[in-house]
């Protein structure tokens, strides 16, 4: 009986590992049509309302960043990529409610990375280019 209940315990804890894939975080697949203007909202509790936005590749992007979040300073900038090395665009900084927009210069295809720069793990997602 002991044995059957570490095997049903040991069969869980597989699938529960396999389920999130072991740990590491997954890409999403690109969604949307590409779009050539964008708003991002901050909300209450440190987070932004889209973890991916698909723009057009070769065309200069409006991103508007509204942030809701009353009393609480927001920012979105674009990477090359997630080791935040290379920007490419950003806003100005501004205490909620307030909106602050950005020009994103024409990028070829590819998968960039955003975030807000004050909460640069809770607040990030793709820039997806295609």
């Amino acid at each position: 009986m002991r044995r059957l209940a570490l095997l049903a315990v040991a069969s869980a804890l597989a699938l529960a590992v396999a389920a999130c894939g072991g740990g590491e975080e997954q890409t999403p697949e690109p969604v949307g049509t590409p779009q050539t203007s964008v708003t991002i909202r901050a909300l209450r509790g440190i987070r932004f309302d889209l973890r991916q936005m698909t723009v057009a590749a070769g065309q200069p992007i409006t991103v508007t960043m509204d942030n809701q979040d009353t009393g609480v300073p927001h920012d979105f900038v674009v990477w090359r990529d997630r080791t935040m090395r290379e920007r490419i665009a950003g806003t100005e900084q501004c205490n909620g409610p307030c909106q602050e927009t950005v020009v994103v210069p024409p990028l070829p295809e590819g998968r960039y990375f955003f975030n807000c720069t004050i909460h640069p793990t809770e607040m990030r997602g793709d820039y997806i280019v295609r």
